[in-house]
Formats: C-alpha cells, sequence, structure tokens
C-alpha cells in the first residue's frame, strides 16, 4: 500500500506529511510503506498531532470534537465578553446557518474524518501484515474498528438529526468504507446506514479486545470495558433501552471503579483532578482540543449543584483565569488536568444504568447508581441518599444528574435532542446577545449542524442541510 500525502480524502481530511521520512526509515518520498504488525499498530498509537516517536498521518486518536460545547444550555456568552471569544464561537453560540466562511476549515469535521483514514488503512491491511500472530493481528482490527465507530458517531449526532424512526431517510454523513482515495462517493448516507456500520464494529471487535488497557499510557486504545460502554451509549441514543443496559452492565462487570472527590486536593480552590492517564475511572482517552476554551456555566447549570457537592468547586470565578471582571464561574478544572474529556468514564455508564433502568421501571435500582455517584461527589458527612417511588422523579433526578457529572464533555446537545425526540420534551433554546434575539426551535432542523460551505462548494454531492 502507498499513502499518499499529497490526495487525502479531497476535502474530508487535512493530515500532515512532516516527518515522513524518518518513519520506520521509509525514504520513498512522499509515500509511506507500513509492513509490520508493529507499524500498524504505530498507526493507531498516536494519541495527538504532536506524539513523540508517532507516525503524524493524522489528527491522533486522543483528541475529538468540541463545536458543540457552546450550542447547548450549559454554558453562555454575554455581551461585556464579546470580544473575549472568536466570531466562530460566537457563530456557534448563536446557531448561525453558516459557521464557517467560505474557505474556513471545519476543525471536528477534519479531525474525525482524519481519524477514519488511518482506521481504514489498518482495517483494510492489517491481516496481510507481515510478522505478528493472527491473535495481534485481530486486536489491532478491533481497535482500528471502534476508533472509526466513535468519529462516526460524532459526526452523525453533529450533522444529522437524532436517530428516530425516520432514521432510514434522514441523510447522515458521507461513509469511507476504504482507503481508496480515488473515484470515492461522497454522498451521505442515511443516519440508520450510520449507526448500523457502528453498532457492527463495536459488536464485531469485542471478542478481540483486552478487558482493560494493557496500562494507564495506554487509555487511548479500546478495551472491552470501554467498548461495551459506547455501545451502552449508542445504544441509549437509539433508545434501545434494554440493549443499553445490558451493554452498561458489561462494562461495569469488567471494571466499576468511581473516583471520591474527598480524595482530592485544591488549586487555588478548583478541585484538583487526576491527569487522564491516572484517572482510575476514566476508561478510554478521548478530549476536546479546545480544553482551555472559556465554557462559562449558565446560571441554570451552575445552580443545579449544591453547596456540599464538590463539583461546584470544578468552577472558578471568571476573574481568576482570565481576569475578566465579569460575574460568573468558568470550568476550570480542566485547566490544570490538561484534559476535558469526551470518552467514557464509569460514572456514565452507571447513569446509562440508572437511566435506562428507570425507563424499565426498575427505579431502586436506577436510584442506587445515582446515589453511589454523588457519595463520591459530596463532602463527606453531608449526604443524604435520594429516595423515591415516583418514575417522573427518578427520570429528571437522573437527567439531572447526568447534566452536572459530564458538564463539559460534549455530550448535552445529543442529550437535548434525543430528549426532544423519546420524550417529547419540547425544548427550545434562546439567547439575547448584542441586541438581537436568537432561538433553536425544538425539533427543527437546526439542530443538525450545517456543514461547512467549503465542503459542498468542492463536493457537491455532500449536500446541505435544510435550515429552518
Amino acid at each position: 500500500m502507498k499513502l499518499k500525502y499529497s490526495v487525502l480524502i479531497l476535502v474530508l481530511v487535512l493530515i500532515s506529511a512532516c516527518n515522513k521520512e524518518e518513519w520506520l526509515d521509509i525514504k520513498p518520498k512522499g509515500q509511506v510503506i507500513p509492513t509490520n504488525v508493529s507499524d500498524y499498530r504505530l498507526l493507531l498509537d498516536q494519541v495527538d498531532r504532536n506524539g513523540e516517536g508517532f507516525p503524524k498521518i493524522s489528527p491522533g486518536f486522543g483528541v475529538t470534537y468540541a463545536n458543540t460545547d457552546l450550542m447547548s444550555d450549559d454554558f453562555t456568552i454575554n455581551d461585556n465578553i464579546l470580544n473575549q471569544f472568536s466570531p466562530q464561537a460566537i457563530r456557534e453560540y448563536t446557531w448561525d446557518n453558516d459557521l464557517y466562511l467560505p474557505n474556513e476549515e471545519d476543525g471536528d469535521w477534519a479531525t474525525l474524518y482524519g481519524q477514519i483514514y488511518p482506521a481504514n488503512i489498518v482495517i483494510d491491511e492489517i491481516m496481510s501484515a507481515e510478522n505478528g500472530s493472527e491473535l495481534e493481528k485481530l486486536e489491532i482490527l478491533a481497535e482500528a474498528k471502534i476508533q472509526r465507530a466513535f468519529s462516526y458517531f460524532a459526526l452523525v449526532n453533529m450533522y444529522g438529526l437524532h436517530y428516530n424512526e425516520n432514521a432510514a431517510s434522514n441523510p447522515g454523513v458521507p461513509m469511507r468504507l476504504d482507503s481508496n482515495l480515488e473515484g470515492t462517493d461522497l454522498s451521505r448516507k442515511s443516519v440508520q446506514e450510520v449507526y448500523n456500520l457502528i453498532i457492527e464494529d463495536v459488536e464485531s471487535s469485542l471478542p478481540y479486545l483486552p478487558d482493560l488497557p494493557e496500562s494507564n499510557n495506554h487509555k487511548h486504545r479500546p478495551s472491552k470495558s470501554s467498548a461495551y460502554a459506547f455501545l451502552a451509549r449508542v445504544y441509549l441514543y437509539m433508545a434501545e433501552y434494554d440493549k443499553a443496559l445490558k451493554a452498561a452492565n458489561s462494562s461495569y462487570a469488567i471494571y466499576n471503579a468511581i473516583n471520591n472527590y474527598n480524595d482530592y486536593g485544591f488549586y487555588f480552590d478548583v478541585l484538583y483532578l487526576d491527569q487522564p492517564q491516572n484517572d482510575k475511572q476514566l476508561l478510554w482517552v478521548k478530549g476536546s482540543p479546545n480544553q482551555y476554551d472559556l465554557l462559562i456555566a449558565s446560571d441554570e447549570l451552575f445552580s443545579m449543584y449544591q453547596d456540599d457537592d464538590l463539583r461546584k468547586t470544578m468552577f472558578s470565578p471568571i476573574s481568576f483565569f482570565f481576569g475578566i471582571p465579569e460575574d460568573g464561574y468558568v470550568l476550570g478544572a480542566s485547566f490544570f488536568t490538561n484534559y476535558r474529556g469526551s470518552g467514557f468514564t464509569v460514572p456514565e455508564v452507571l447513569l446509562i444504568r440508572a437511566e435506562c433502568n428507570t425507563r424499565l421501571n426498575n427505579l431502586d435500582l436506577a436510584l442506587a447508581d445515582i446515589n453511589l455517584i454523588r457519595e463520591n461527589r459530596f463532602k463527606t458527612g453531608t449526604y443524604t441518599p435520594l429516595v423515591s417511588t415516583d418514575k417522573t422523579e427518578v427520570l429528571n433526578i437522573v437527567k439531572n444528574e447526568r447534566r452536572m457529572e459530564l458538564a463539559g464533555a460534549s455530550l448535552r446537545l445529543f442529550d437535548l435532542k434525543r430528549y426532544n425526540e423519546f420524550d417529547n420534551a419540547n425544548i427550545s433554546l434562546s439567547r439575547n446577545l448584542n441586541g438581537q434575539t436568537y432561538s433553536l426551535q425544538a425539533n427543527g432542523n437546526n439542530w443538525a449542524l450545517p456543514i461547512a460551505r467549503k465542503y459542498i462548494n468542492a463536493t457537491p454531492e455532500i449536500g446541505e442541510n435544510i435550515r429552518d
């Protein structure tokens, strides 16, 4: 196989060719020829663009999307701090029909397709690689398929309407299943087709993955524990609650450690958590590329945290981190860990179990999981377990807990989409900014992000998302 850096999936991915002649001591100019199992392992072990010792042919598998953070109701911008945000961030915050200027790249689109491309290379070629055992090849193949599935899951939930009864006809995203660069069809597959691929990739890979990553330094690699957590998230978003619960139980049976926030200290009154490699409740590293963004908690989100809830100390006054004389609290804990995760954690598995058990009328089991999380979040000796026999109340408890626990994990916009779809929640969002009012109407077309004009102009078969 010859990997040509000068072409690269038309407009779908931007890949750096730096240091290409140093990788594996292969000299052909502009080309890289992996042959051994260890070569393909290196492809998947590139965590970020600047990772030492890794072939720089992708954005790395440790980063993921970030453009949804300002689109949900968790974070806010006001007139006094407009100059602290880029024009693109303002367009995201106001759900602009053109998030990107005609010559601008969509960083999320490029990152996610930039991960799909090397994953497809591995999927195409690993089983005929030289050296290495059959078991090694099957494990690497499984990892590549799950990496591809995660990228497609993020893409379809950003650029498509939420999964529903019309999923077979609603447009999703272009779907690449190989590494061929010529004659590619970039028309969009349906939401259903993308979900079908995701489930097939994950389920077919599970038998060949280790239960847990090889070590804390390998949390960028999928394992059975994280793959089951991923499958649980997928089925939750499809409202397949029995299947989501089964997958969550499988993940939790393999690994179930959770951090007690009372065990951590503070840095300038901000909770000082573990680096990702030492975070025992983290199953799979997938982080925002913008962990230092100015994410100011909305009044609604911040008021949900009780005073004895240590998660409240993950936020800090804006003036501390940014020196801005403005009221409000910014999500700051990630500034110290250099990581704001969108991957999978044991608490998310518990939250999925709790939601599924609630919807399946197992209220005691649901509250047991919620109380387990909260007991490890509140100051020692201050927590009183929640009790209820009312399904509606328990579901609201679960949803609120999910929002607080996963704040900053880039899932809130997707959750709002599914609540509108499956719970008839009728959630609309609105902003008042610089004298104008902006709105995102419940169940409207604008919940699917617009595709960058640059990509549509270069590849018209991608097509546009219908806007309200």
